[in-house]
């Protein structure tokens, strides 16, 4: 493996255990992202600066370097790309038409009814927003509905429409689509959850079922994700389930997954699924956790050929909790940490916040203010540590938002 070189698209803090990962097998790690100084920049051989979502230049990249393999994490837009260039060069991949059907939801959808029709919300693809304003304001009063980019993440673009705010929202998603269209989708009432898979030969393995809180200013965004077990096991086979079906009519080869799917009315509906694993940690931290699998390195040795045996735990005999901080929005004078809350039981804690900065309203991912994970064998210090971590943190205002 030392003379070996691993291409890594998309260098945020999500993808920085990846980097670790791969170095520590004795991989050389070229690294792409879109930013100047991104987090893994420091900790790989070698850098470009190139958008995720350019598969040209990365393409030119990953020729000029000579790449063995390539591979991306906990991001969507980076799939395609990382598809796009192993096919090309003749690399181990998911192929660039499968990748399409996991991070473009029209296609997914669209795929989708020719076996699970039952299980997709009614969808309709827009190419304009001025379709999609017309649209929305003749059925309006059928249902709720969600607006949707067709190719973005982190629920960016994201809303459930509200009336007189329709032509804005609209053209958010849109312009988060990169003009390439909207999908405007009946809303579901019910509970969501989210499934981590990984798929090796004809097998699929359903590592673990999360249930998902939203921000109550946006039910669109995640709050917290919590590993509790306690979800009814009936409904925890129908999920998986799905699940497993989903997968294989979506035609993946191998690798992870990050599933999120809304039970409304007794029954289960796929919101989306995407070909990677889920972010927050989730893949590189929690699930080795809950597990003792890793799916990342379960991946990066399938790639290579390196025989490697799939031992899964079951992921309920442990506990663990995601939690995005929810800070009242303003213009930050003081933060105060209390350092002897954060000592234990913590898989990780992120704050991307400081002093002098803003916390804006929770529109998507990118306005979080930053999460912990706790974890542990007892269930009820679990959720008495998520207390404790949360009030870890305090803020002091200059003035409102």
């Amino acid at each position: 493996m030392e003379n070996k070189l691993l291409h890594i698209v998309g260098g945020g803090y999500n993808q920085v255990p990846l980097v670790q990962l791969a170095k520590s097998m004795g991989l050389k790690v070229l690294v792409t992202d879109m930013n100047v100084n991104p987090p893994c920049r420091a900790l790989a051989d070698y850098y470009e600066q190139i958008d995720t979502t350019d598969k040209h230049n990365n393409l030119k990249a990953a020729q000029k370097y000579r790449i063995d393999a390539i591979v991306t994490d906990q991001t969507d837009v980076s799939v395609p790309t990382v598809a796009y260039i192993a096919e090309i060069l003749k690399l181990p991949g998911i192929g660039y038409e499968k990748a399409l059907h996991f991070t473009n939801k029209y296609l997914m959808r669209e795929e989708l009814k020719k076996t699970c029709p039952l299980h997709i919300p009614e969808y309709h693809f827009f190419e304009t927003p001025l379709e999609a304003l017309v649209f929305y304001r003749f059925h309006r009063h059928e249902s709720e509905w969600l607006v949707k980019p067709i190719n973005s993440q982190g629920s960016k673009g994201v809303y459930r429409i509200v009336d007189g705010r329709e032509d804005d929202l609209i053209s958010s998603a849109y312009l988060e689509s990169r003009s390439r269209g909207v999908l405007l989708e009946k809303f579901l009432k019910g509970f969501e959850y989210s499934i981590e898979a990984y798929k090796e030969g004809d097998l699929i393995y359903n590592l673990a079922l999360t249930k998902k809180y939203h921000y109550n200013s946006n039910d669109c965004i995640d709050e917290r994700n919590t590993y509790l077990a306690d979800i009814a096991p009936e409904l925890e086979k129908s999920l998986f389930d799905l699940n497993e079906k989903v997968i294989r009519a979506l035609g993946l080869p191998f690798g992870m997954t990050h599933g999120e799917y809304k039970v409304s009315g007794g029954k289960p509906y796929l919101i989306e699924i995407a070909a990677r694993g889920g972010g927050g940690s989730i893949s590189s931290k929690i699930i080795p956790y809950l597990t003792g699998f890793a799916p990342a390195k379960a991946l990066l040795s399938h790639i290579f050929g390196i025989p490697h045996e799939i031992k899964i735990k079951n992921y309920k005999e442990r506990f663990a909790i995601l939690k995005f901080y929810n800070f009242k929005p303003g213009k930050i004078k003081k933060i105060y940490i209390n350092r002897h809350l954060l000592q234990n039981d913590l898989l990780e804690f992120n704050l991307e916040i400081k002093e002098g900065g803003w916390i804006k309203p929770i529109k998507d991912s990118r306005d979080r203010p930053g999460y912990f994970v706790v974890h542990g064998t007892d269930r009820s210090q679990v959720l008495l540590r998520e207390k404790q971590v949360e009030s870890a943190v305090q803020v002091d205002y200059e003035r409102d938002y």
